[in-house]
């Protein structure tokens, strides 16, 4: 056994001592590890220890795993570890699956199928389990506010609540009992307790505690995801999978059809005529050989590193921290407050919460600065904050409420809301009709807009299929046409 062997042993039984002991440093020290590993074998022409890297990454990510499996324990590391795991068999899987059927020579449409099966597999109880989460949610904070309104102890209900039930709703409903019973906030306790909890119910929980209106913010949460979940059941134009479909069979006739038929058109045309295929033709044969038969993988790579990145950006807009946002959330939030169109549904879906909270302080008789300060901690994009951060500090230092708003970049709707004073008691009446013109207009722009982009990608969808058609359907007619001309002169 060689040092850089024994060199990378020691390393792999490092990382599962830290996988235990420090999982965050686990995490960002395994793929290190695992380059300098890498790096040396090849430079010590020794391939052999080239496995030490992938071993090193693998048993790093179960440790970490492994030490997570309390849930009140629950890092990022250990989520991340989780799901590289899966990732990593997954792909050993599918490696198998793909050398089992090349080996059987099956050719490429059958291990196609094989591989749409399986993602209409792992599709379907990652949608069932969204599914899931929202209506956990739902039933989670009408639960709490039931029993908030009732005056009940909270702890104690809670355990009576999960009591006689095996579903994922009473483990949530025992965890936030066991960390309401060691004296931590409501909050606090469905932060710790139920870590799946989105950002923007727990943002709007933890500014209805820090004015003392916790039963006024459940309702609004109530009403908040009660209207998302009306919204959801409503009929949609098209089906959001009705293009996928379509593609996707369109690309699996295309490939049938570029691979058996229009190869034999194009010797006809070649031998009769000695013409070339349509353009058209031409063109639908150098997409799809491109894809089937690259020459490169580059364009394979700048896909799979697109979609990787979407799903990244994707899942990190979902982690959210509204008292202290992260780097990702100032960069997305930006650029979603300077796009064209984005700009006005991120505005008015910050607006929404920001009135709702103003109303509630104020029918709660909070003083105006301390329900300004209380939007603070809502879930509302950062450069909207900042608008509030300026309206605070301006109201703070003696001037004007309605002035300061319209000055801080927060609109004359609002500016109104406060122009005669709160002394005169108009203002929570005002802030309720806002929040309701706020909310429909909000509404009715989404389903504006999701009426007019449907159609369009439709359209789209019927130019691709048509291209489609026209270059399928082209080299035949071509080659009656010929024949045609050779029959009747």
């Amino acid at each position: 056994m060689d040092q850089l062997m024994i060199v990378g042993l020691a390393l792999v039984a490092l990382h599962v001592v830290l996988g235990y002991k420090r999982p965050g440093v686990a995490f960002v020290t395994a793929p290190i590890s695992a380059f300098v590993l890498e790096y040396a074998a090849v430079v010590t022409e020794t391939p052999e220890n080239m496995v030490l890297a992938p071993v090193l990454i693998i048993v790093a990510l179960a440790a970490i795993a492994l030490s997570g499996r309390d849930d009140e324990s629950q890092r990022w590391c250990h989520w991340w570890a989780w799901q590289l795991l899966v990732a990593i068999v997954l792909l050993l899987l599918l490696a198998v699956a793909l050398a089992g059927f090349s080996a059987l020579g099956a050719g490429f449409i059958l291990p196609l199928f094989f591989i749409l099966g399986i993602i209409m597999i792992v599709a379907s109880p990652i949608i069932y389990g969204a599914v899931s989460r929202r209506m956990m949610v739902m039933q989670v904070f009408s639960t709490i506010g039931s029993i908030m309104r009732q005056n009940l102890p909270l702890a104690m209900a809670l355990d009576c609540a999960a009591t006689g039930l095996q579903d994922a709703t009473t483990g949530v409903f025992r965890s936030i009992k066991t960390w309401l019973v060691k004296g931590y906030s409501l909050t606090e306790a469905i932060r710790r307790g139920y870590p799946q909890c989105p950002a923007r119910a727990l943002a709007m929980l933890s500014a209805g505690e820090q004015i003392d209106q916790l039963p006024a913010a459940l309702t609004v949460i109530e009403t908040d995801f009660k209207s998302i979940a009306m919204e959801r059941r409503r009929l949609q134009p098209v089906h959001p999978f009705y293009p996928v479909a379509i593609l996707a069979f369109t690309f699996l006739v295309v490939l049938a059809l570029t691979g058996f038929v229009i190869p034999t058109f194009q010797v006809v045309l070649k031998e009769t005529a000695g013409g070339r295929l349509p353009t058209a033709t031409r063109t639908l044969l150098a997409i799809t050989d491109a894809i089937v038969h690259p020459r490169d993988g580059r364009w394979h790579l700048g896909f799979l590193f697109a979609l990787v990145v979407g799903l990244a950006l994707y899942r990190l807009s979902q982690r959210r921290r509204p008292d202290r946002p992260y780097v990702h959330t100032w960069i997305i939030d930006s650029l979603k407050w300077f796009l064209p169109v984005i700009h006005w549904f991120e505005r008015n879906r910050s607006m929404v919460q920001v009135v709702e909270l103003l109303r509630m302080s104020l029918n709660g008789g909070c003083p105006v600065n301390e329900a300004i300060r209380g939007t603070l901690h809502l879930d509302v994009n950062v450069c909207f904050r900042s608008r509030l951060v300026c309206w605070l500090r301006r109201v703070e230092r003696g001037e004007n409420i309605a002035e300061s708003a319209r000055r801080c970049g927060l609109g004359a709707a609002l500016a109104w809301a406060f122009e005669g004073g709160v002394d005169t008691g108009n203002t929570p009446a005002v802030l309720e009709m806002l929040e309701s013109h706020y909310r429909s207009n909000y509404s009715y722009r989404v389903n504006l807009a999701r009426f007019i982009l449907w159609p369009l990608g439709i359209i789209a969808l019927g130019a691709t299929v048509g291209f489609v058609v026209y270059a399928i359907f082209s080299p035949a007619v071509a080659v009656i046409r010929h024949l045609a001309t050779d029959i009747y002169p």
